[in-house]
């Protein structure tokens, strides 16, 4: 993508993040993990389509990045499109078209969507079907229901707590505000749009496709990264090994916070801000935070559980080993090495156990490695 002379090419973006971030978000020299494709004139409304894989360690996954071409009359219809909403006249873009041969679409698969839009009027309407919050500006309106890809109709904002559905707003500069919710972005214009002369607004267009959707898409591996811990920790009482189990997840967890757990991601204010914007909204140190602590909790269970099994493990071979210990030292005391004196010694033995395992005692032994296995 570019804009008059600048080229939004992988090694330009890179030099707009941390080294940390970008070989999240393009890989290295030696092992990309970032690909583009541009659209042709079959494609309709899709310019380009981008793949990243996040992880090495599975190549089967990887986010899909198209970028769709929309007037501004029909963008929130193609938004709503694009969620599934209901009653929207809009035809969603063919993504599947535009991917190689060798990728397909995960079903179901959830999209966010990131919009930008600018007006050519300083006092621009209010997107159709909106309802009228007095707190909010047009540019609020248009910034809520892009973002949440919704109308009225689909979903009616309360007026008493619409504040709180402009908490993942962004301050850019005067000329264009942002906001991040649980399910999309969305960026607007507050002046209007010169068209192909006004050069600022084109290259907010190129930023919002390009480095805030990359601080957006290292929100969105975070994200998954969390939620698939909190699945695995969940899941750790059914593992056939739960301290093996337990020690995949501690590597996992340590893995991610030392590449993935980026809480900024570059010396650039906007990014940063959306990045936490976006982790804001969906509460990824909350949930990061409290899949550590199910970890210790599991760990500290784990520990107790092999404690107890090796106590009682040994208990049963104490129990098990006295008697055969006193009548081997009974027979040597006699000096005998017949073999009737070794039978009768085993099983005087073997009675001895027998009834000491009988007793409260050894019930409790077997009762306790029996319930830590």
């Amino acid at each position: 993508m570019r804009h008059q002379e600048t080229r939004a090419t992988a090694a330009v973006r890179s030099t707009y993040f941390s080294a940390a971030c970008a070989r999240i978000l393009y890989g290295t020299q030696d092992r990309p993990s970032r690909w583009h494709r541009l659209g042709d004139e079959a494609a309709g409304p899709l310019f380009g389509v981008e793949l990243l894989l996040p992880s090495a360690e599975r190549p089967d996954r990887a986010f899909a990045i198209f970028h769709v071409r929309a007037d501004g009359s029909v963008l929130l219809d193609v938004l709503r499109a694009v969620a599934g909403r209901r009653g929207s006249t809009a035809a969603p873009p063919d993504f599947a078209a535009v991917l190689p041969s060798w990728a397909c679409l995960a079903s179901p698969a959830r999209p966010f969507t990131v919009a930008f839009q600018t007006f050519p009027t300083a006092d621009p309407p209010p997107p159709p079907d909106a309802v009228r919050i007095d707190s909010w500006t047009t540019a609020d309106t248009w910034l809520w229901h892009l973002a949440s890809r919704t109308t009225n109709t689909d979903f009616p904002p309360d007026p008493e707590h619409a504040d709180q559905l402009l908490d993942g707003r962004v301050i850019l500069s005067a000329d264009w505000r942002g906001v991040v919710n649980r399910d999309g972005a969305a960026f607007v214009g507050l002046r209007p749009d010169r068209g192909a002369e006004d050069i600022y607004f084109g290259f907010a267009q190129l930023y919002a496709h390009t480095a805030y959707l990359d601080a957006l898409l290292v929100g969105m591996i975070q994200n998954a990264n969390i939620t698939e811990m909190i699945d695995e920790a969940a899941r750790a009482f059914e593992a056939d090994d739960l301290p093996r189990h337990l020690a995949r997840l501690e590597a996992r967890a340590a893995r991610f916070r030392n590449i993935y757990w980026l809480r900024d991601t570059s010396n650039h204010g906007p990014a940063n801000t959306i990045l936490t914007a976006y982790q804001e909204q969906h509460h990824l140190p909350e949930r990061f935070d409290a899949v550590l602590t199910e970890i210790v909790d599991l760990t500290r269970i784990a520990q107790t559980q092999e404690g107890q099994q090796v106590g009682a493990a040994l208990g049963v071979l104490t129990v098990i080993g006295l008697p055969f210990g006193a009548a081997f030292a009974v027979l040597q005391v006699l000096g005998t090495n017949s073999a009737l004196a070794l039978a009768i010694g085993v099983l005087a033995a073997l009675v001895g156990s027998g009834t000491l395992l009988l007793t409260r005692f050894g019930r409790l032994l077997l009762r306790s490695l029996r319930n830590s296995e």
